[in-house]
């Protein structure tokens, strides 16, 4: 039963892939949407216990194995869940795109991986899981491959969570070389300060690509070019909370290294007002949400760092109610006026579109922290533990609070009320309702869900800053009424996006992609092509001594033998003309010679 779970989301992607394009409509929507039912139904009945199916990497804890406890059950029903209505809001939603199937085989796909992600013994068989959703994202970011803008904004995603998924594979390395295991448990029990802190630094920054957390959050932004089902999918409970789990899940890591927690708690805290600042003066529909989501997972890693981790996991599942409505939402509208996104285009959708209204304001309203909704119950713990550990990080959470209010209310004012811009809107499917009616009953009832330990009661002043966070959020929502954003000095800042941007093209594509590539070229050129050149000359030099040295002593010794010889043997080359005529006067004489001596004699 644990291994279908995983497994029956695959199926549906590999036959998608291989042979959907052959299958009715109908069948790719019962197949795609029953693997997704069918492994939901399997994890509200999941046994706890860890389960081993095969050795993978003997030796260091890296099987193929499945850790089911609390933290896993939450997650694997989330992304099952919320999958699940996903998919079917699709059905309506994509009914005239094309290539049906490929979408809804990445989309099984994508669920497969954050499973396998979720639901693993080891940081290995997750790391695996990790790189799969990464994969997956960039398929459904790129789904319209015809745009321009779509292949780029996958590319960014790609190339940003690869950036971080660095710092996953130093903190396996770290912690393989310290403990000599990835699995989760045995490498908990063996953590010390040592070494906790350098793989603690490694996974936060491997989360901050995942997460989307300052530096490397603006490839979510633009995520949005991909359809607006796959924005609630990576944006609400999936992808985007990867990096929440793994901290949550390496706890024990993170605990030995307080130094590290406060710098966790540090980036959410401004990454959350970041976001929520720019997220204020967007007019594209989607860019609003996907702001927003970066500033909620910011209040996350603002309870991470401070050692809340079942807080945080609680922000995150409630989030995933209230996020996937608004995106879900905001796809009904974009869907209702053929694709237009642009706020300043629409407006007056309450008097012919009221249930995306009520859904949109129901969202907002849990969002923004209005007591009773889901978002208020987790946000609220957050801001209690806050003001308890970090007043300064609690001023932080308030602030995000009250732009949170801001720019939600605004969205709802541009798109449902004033007059209207447009032609009248088109009716909505049953299957892009029904979705939205249940994601709006949770984003109304989750947070009365109790998950792990709740913090302890502040009495009266655990209710007084209830009613500063109250407060905060109704003062954003009038000010959003008021439209006092356009007075703002800061304004251009928010609309420029903090530079964020510019800095990191400055920085990695022109500093270290340019400029370093200037540099290793410049190296290339005068260091390596330098050695080579000067080997050459080198041997071209020695080969000139050498052949003088052959020509002047070795030939010279050569010639001046044979010269000698021939001095030598001049005389002797005198007699020996090689003539017999010669040599038979020469003996003629000789005898003659000889003779007269004798005679004389």
């Amino acid at each position: 039963m644990v291994a279908l779970i995983p497994l029956l989301p695959l199926l549906g992607a590999a036959i998608m892939l291989l042979i959907g394009r052959y299958l009715p409509r109908a069948v790719v929507n019962l197949l795609c949407c029953a693997t997704i039912a069918g492994a939901f139904a399997l994890s509200l009945a999941i046994p706890q216990g860890e389960f081993v199916f095969a050795t993978w990497l003997p030796g260091i804890g890296a099987d193929w194995a499945f850790l089911i406890d609390e933290l896993s059950i939450l997650m694997i029903r989330l992304v099952t869940g919320i999958g699940l209505l996903i998919h079917v809001y699709s059905i309506g939603y994509m009914e005239h795109d094309s290539g049906y199937y490929r979408y809804f085989g990445y989309l099984n796909l994508f669920v497969f991986f954050m499973l396998l992600l979720v639901m693993a013994n080891n940081y290995a068989l997750a790391f695996a899981g990790w790189e799969g959703v990464g994969l997956a994202s960039y398929l459904l970011i790129g789904f319209y491959f015809d745009r321009k803008s779509a292949g780029d904004a996958a590319n960014k995603a790609f190339l940003m969570n690869r950036v971080g998924d660095t710092g996953y594979l130093l903190a396996m390395f770290t912690i393989l070389a310290a403990t000599g295991t990835l699995n989760y448990a045995k490498s908990a029990a063996e953590v010390t300060p040592t070494w906790a802190v350098a793989a603690a630094v490694l996974l936060f920054f491997a989360a901050t690509g995942k997460s989307a957390q300052l530096p490397l959050f603006t490839w979510l932004p633009d995520a949005m070019e991909g359809p607006t089902p796959v924005s609630a999918l990576i944006h609400a409970a999936t992808m985007v909370t990867a990096g929440i789990y793994m901290i949550a899940r390496s706890q024990a890591i993170f605990s030995a290294a307080p130094k590290v927690l406060g710098i966790v708690a540090a980036i959410g805290a401004v990454t959350a007002l970041m976001a929520a600042t720019i997220a204020m003066v967007q007019a594209d529909i989607k860019r609003v949400l996907a702001y927003s989501t970066v500033s909620q997972l910011g209040l996350m890693f603002l309870a991470l760092g401070l050692g809340a981790y079942w807080t945080a996991v609680f922000h995150l599942f409630t989030h995933a109610f209230f996020k996937a409505l608004l995106f879900l939402s905001a796809g009904a509208v974009i869907h209702s006026l053929d694709g237009e996104q642009d706020m300043r285009k629409m407006g007056g959708l309450r008097k012919n579109f009221p249930f995306a209204f009520a859904t949109t304001v129901i969202g907002t309203m849990a969002i923004a922290g209005i007591p009773g909704l889901a978002g208020f119950m987790s946000k609220d713990q957050i801001l209690w533990i806050a003001y308890q550990r970090a007043p300064i990080l609690w001023a932080f959470g308030v602030t995000t609070s009250l732009l949170t209010a801001f720019y939600m209310w605004r969205m709802v004012e541009m798109t449902f009320l004033g007059e209207p811009h447009h032609a009248e809107p088109h009716s909505l499917p049953l299957t892009m309702r029904a979705p939205l009616v249940i994601l709006a009953i949770g984003s109304i009832f989750a947070g009365w869900v109790p998950l792990g330990t709740p913090p302890a009661h502040g009495g009266s002043m655990e209710y007084g800053l209830m009613a500063i966070a109250t407060l905060a959020a109704l003062t954003g929502i009038y000010l959003a009424h008021r439209d006092v954003m356009l007075l703002s000095p800061f304004y251009f800042i928010f609309r420029r996006r903090w530079w964020v941007d510019e800095v990191l093209f400055g920085l990695f594509a022109r500093g270290f992609g340019q400029g370093g590539g200037g540099m290793l070229a410049a190296i290339d050129g005068g260091v390596v092509d330098g050695a080579v050149e000067g080997a050459g000359w080198l041997t071209k030099a020695i080969s000139r001594v050498s052949i003088l040295w052959d020509s002047w002593i070795v030939d010279g010794a050569v010639r001046f033998t044979g010269t000698a010889i021939r001095l030598a043997s001049y005389p002797a080359r005198l007699i020996q003309t090689g003539s017999l005529q010669n040599y038979a006067l020469a003996i003629l004489a000789g005898a003659a010679a000889f003779l007269g001596w004798a005679l004389t004699r």
